[in-house]
């Protein structure tokens, strides 16, 4: 009941990674996991204390993120950018990652992708039947993409 287009993918690389160091783990192995997967810094306590001082509202929020904070980013990248933004450029998710499907998904058309890439980019333009198109980039450009690729 598994569409091909899914079964066909590759398990993730970090998913892999996980798998092994957890096996090696389990064989009471040394592991060192340097992985980024996790922020490594603390919450900020204002961070906490605003997340607990909401923690009771629970209705859905608006499609594209609270209208509040749309409008304070907008305001903010218009002043750091030199432009005029309005808050209906913005929209508000959970992730970048999640965003990033989502997009894959909605886009029709090719996709840029640059190697080195994030492991979950190629997968989700495949979910999206996008096609992709691999940039070569380099060390000595500070691994951005260039006219030549």
């Amino acid at each position: 009941m598994i569409k091909e287009i899914v079964k066909n993918l590759n398990l993730s690389a970090t998913l892999r990674i996980n798998e092994i160091s957890k096996d090696l783990e389990s064989q009471r192995k040394n592991i060192f996991k340097f992985g980024f997967g996790q922020s490594p810094f603390k919450v900020p306590n204002q961070l906490v204390l605003e997340l607990k001082n909401n923690a009771t509202k629970n209705s859905y929020l608006p499609i594209q993120g609270l209208s509040e904070l749309r409008l304070a980013i907008a305001k903010y990248i218009s002043l750091k950018k030199n432009y005029n933004y309005s808050s209906e450029n913005i929209l508000i998710g959970p992730g970048t990652k999640e965003l990033m499907f989502l997009l894959n998904i909605l886009f029709d058309g090719e996709v840029l992708l640059p190697t080195p890439s994030w492991v979950s980019y190629e997968p989700q333009a495949i979910l999206g039947r996008n096609r992709i198109h691999w940039l070569q980039t380099t060390r000595e450009k500070n691994w951005f993409p260039t006219a030549e690729n």
